[in-house]
């Protein structure tokens, strides 16, 4: 149970902390995305994973809690900091897949 729980936690995280970078390019502010390209590129490949991991790992109510938990920590965290925000969402993707392979 502690795994289901520690492995929700690391995918909300993950997806949650780069959804917004993620998004930067489909609205106005599109000269931001611009301006730091990169790490645009690494929270959508981020993004992504965890998206991906979350629809194919987990059973429908993890699903939902992950999700939930995720917008939850994009509504509230800002994109002051990118390049930390990107990092912490990318180390707890690496965590998670450290954690899918042992269990």
């Amino acid at each position: 149970m502690l795994h289901l729980v520690l492995t929700c936690l690391l995918l909300s995280v993950a997806s949650g902390l780069s959804m917004r970078r993620f998004l930067l390019p489909y609205f106005q502010g599109g000269d931001l995305a611009q301006k730091s390209a990169p790490v645009t590129v690494v929270a959508s490949a981020v993004f992504l994973a965890a998206i991906a991991f979350t629809v194919s790992d987990q059973n429908l109510w993890a699903k939902s809690v992950i999700l939930m938990l995720g917008l939850f920590l994009a509504a509230t965290f800002d994109d002051a900091r990118p390049k930390l925000t990107i990092a912490l969402s990318a180390v707890s993707l690496a965590a998670y897949l450290g954690l899918r392979s042992i269990g």
